[in-house]
């Protein structure tokens, strides 16, 4: 019985064998010499066979026996009897010259520079990311979210089930706009959650939130070297500026009133922007909801002078429909986009979205999905379908309203109530996350790295602003409570409460430098 072949995949050197006869010994010389000196072949790693060099190359077989041995003079390889042909240590490219470091793009370059301006002035260097590092925030973290109450059982046997031999068409690419089963099951659920009337065809399914918003960036905005301009909300997710002028829109920064999104702030910032993307009802991280009358002028203002506007849909399913208002994506149909994800109710991981998109332009933005983005495997999609349709994904939704009911009232009674007289908290809303307000001429900072050092991992208000400059962007501590059980976040809210006594305390009897000390 013949020993399988096996070994790394060595491609053979062509270079000048186009144009003059090199001897077969010579090319593969070269070519495993260069691949091991290259780093594509690393110290210990098997090589193929003599006889299968030969066979994958058409060479002789003597003409790769000799190459070997040459290599093996060299020490380059190993060859041991029985057992097969091995790079040896010490000739990869770390004995090579180090090659010229690479001049980012513009675009990269382009990061770079938002990234040093955001960071200026001695404040918080811009995050792209969380300030955690494990696969599951920390218990306190805003983006810690219920994971152990997932039916995790009935997601496998979804999972399954899509890997059943009568589903092998799943194994194929997916249509480009996403699997028909998911489109209309997200068509009916946004019906039905939100009371936004939309057909099947209208929905598109992402990849991801950011694809979403990509997608609804390159289309929308002004195309040139100066792109269009949109309005945000701030505070937001400390990444969303960056993504988004990444992607070359110039952002400005909409701030909230009692009322929510300023649309009379948002004229005078930017009167010629062409977008707006907000957060009408799940607003992150205030739980600012924006009033009807808001929204109107929104829509008004985007019918009038030809604009559109994004509603992101993210934590919506959590307020009570008695409480939401009616969806913009209900009161407008033509000038309005809804962006939305199942991952802040489902599992941060899940990485699946969708875009509503008006009637008259389903088919540009489907043509435009077949040419830009990844596509959201098959199989996930046609179980989040089912997940939808069998009812799995509205007592989800019930299970966590009731849920984050009750640890609201923890939250109150155990921290808010009582608070040094020194912060002042944010009204707690039914997406689980909180905000306390630092006093004046704090630095949110400076807190967190106390608390951090406690094992109370929170993220800071001011790195959500990045319109003022660092000194003046305002001061706090956003935290969430939906992770963890009853009684490890009855311990977490009491360990936060006794540290803030003590920084509150310190901060009443002199300036915050020197809790730094």
């Amino acid at each position: 019985m013949s020993k399988p072949a096996s070994g790394a995949f060595i491609q053979p050197v062509l270079d000048e064998a186009a144009v003059r006869p090199v001897p077969q010994r010579e090319r593969v010389y070269r070519a495993v010499r260069s691949a091991i000196e290259g780093g594509a072949l690393a110290a210990g790693e098997r090589l193929p066979s003599a006889r299968q060099l030969a066979a994958d190359w058409g060479l002789a077989r003597g003409a790769v026996d000799e190459a070997f041995a040459l290599l093996q003079v060299e020490g380059f390889i190993r060859r041991r009897v029985g057992d097969g042909t091995y790079v040896e240590p010490g000739h990869g490219p770390a004995l090579r010259a180090v090659a010229p470091p690479r001049e980012p793009s513009d675009l990269a370059h382009h990061v770079l520079a938002q990234a040093a301006r955001m960071g200026a002035g001695g404040g918080a260097p811009l995050r792209l990311e969380c300030a955690f590092t494990s696969q599951r925030p920390p218990l306190l973290h805003p983006r810690a979210i219920d994971v152990d109450g997932f039916p995790l059982a009935a997601w496998r046997r979804l999972l399954v089930a899509a890997a059943a031999d009568s589903r092998r068409d799943l194994l194929g690419q997916p249509p480009a706009a996403g699997l028909p089963a998911l489109r209309e099951a997200v068509a009916r659920y946004l019906g039905v959650m939100r009371g936004v009337p939309c057909r099947a065809e209208q929905v598109l399914i992402v990849a991801s939130p950011a694809e979403g918003l990509n997608l609804l960036v390159r289309l929308l905005l002004p195309s040139g070297s100066t792109g269009g301009s949109m309005w945000v909300e701030e505070p937001t997710h400390p990444s969303l500026p960056s993504l988004l002028e990444s992607l070359g829109a110039r952002v400005s920064a909409v701030p909230l009133d009692a009322q929510g999104f300023d649309v009379d702030a948002a004229r005078r910032r930017d009167p010629d922007a062409t977008l707006v993307y907000l957060h009408p009802l799940g607003q992150y991280p205030l739980g600012r909801r924006t009033a009807v009358s808001r929204g109107d002028e929104l829509i008004d203002w985007a019918r009038k002078n030809g604009r559109w506007i994004v509603e992101g849909h993210l934590n919506d399913e959590l307020w009570p429909r008695e409480v939401q208002p009616p969806a913009l994506a209900r009161r407008d149909r033509e000038r309005v986009f809804l962006l939305g994800t199942f991952e802040s109710v489902m599992f941060p991981s899940l990485r699946l979205g969708y875009v509503v998109v008006p009637a008259a332009l389903v088919r540009p933005f489907a043509e435009a999905l077949t040419l830009w983005g990844p596509r959201a495997p098959a199989a996930t999609q046609w179980a989040l379908a089912e997940f939808i349709d069998r009812g799995h994904l509205h007592q989800r939704i019930l299970a966590l309203r009731e849920r984050y009911a009750k640890r609201r009232k923890r939250v109150q009674a155990l921290l808010f109530d009582r608070l040094p007289p020194a912060l002042r908290a944010e009204p707690l809303t039914p997406v689980p996350t909180g905000c306390l307000r630092l006093p004046g001429g704090e630095n949110d900072l400076v807190w967190l790295r106390r608390l951090r050092a406690c094992g109370l991992v929170l993220e800071p208000l001011s790195g959500m602003h990045w319109n003022d400059r660092p000194e003046r962007r305002p001061q706090g501590l956003v935290f969430g409570y939906g992770d963890g059980s009853d009684a490890e976040l009855d311990a977490s809210l009491e360990r936060l409460r006794r540290e803030l006594a003590t920084l509150g305390a310190a901060a009443t009897a002199g300036p915050s430098t020197s809790l730094a000390s």
